[in-house]
C-alpha cells in the first residue's frame, strides 16, 4: 500500500524496547465504527511486528475504554476478496 500525508512534525519517541528514535508525525482521522475524530500518528516501520498500527493513550483519551474480554465491538471487518490476475 502506498499513501501520502502532510508532515506535521518530527519527534523523539521511546519505542517499546526502550530505544529512542526520531519519528515523523502526521495528522489524520481515526474511524472506529460510526465514530471518527482527529489524531496524530508517529510513523515507523512495523514490518516485523505483529500489529500494523497501535492506537496510543492520547488518541483514545475520553473516547474509548479498553475491555480485554471483548472483541470486534464495532463489528467484524469484511474480508477482502483477492482478485486473480488477468492472463
Amino acid at each position: 500500500m502506498y499513501c501520502t500525508a502532510p508532515l506535521s512534525d518530527q519527534r523523539w519517541v521511546t519505542n517499546s524496547g526502550g530505544t529512542r528514535e526520531r519519528r515523523y508525525v502526521i495528522s489524520t482521522r481515526l474511524r472506529i465504527g460510526a465514530d471518527s475524530w482527529p489524531i496524530e500518528l508517529t510513523l515507523t516501520n512495523r514490518d516485523e511486528m505483529g500489529f500494523r498500527m497501535l492506537i496510543g493513550r492520547e488518541a483514545m483519551r475520553g473516547r474509548l475504554i479498553v475491555d480485554p474480554n471483548a472483541s470486534y465491538r464495532a463489528g467484524k471487518p469484511r474480508r477482502k476478496v483477492k482478485k486473480s490476475p488477468k492472463i
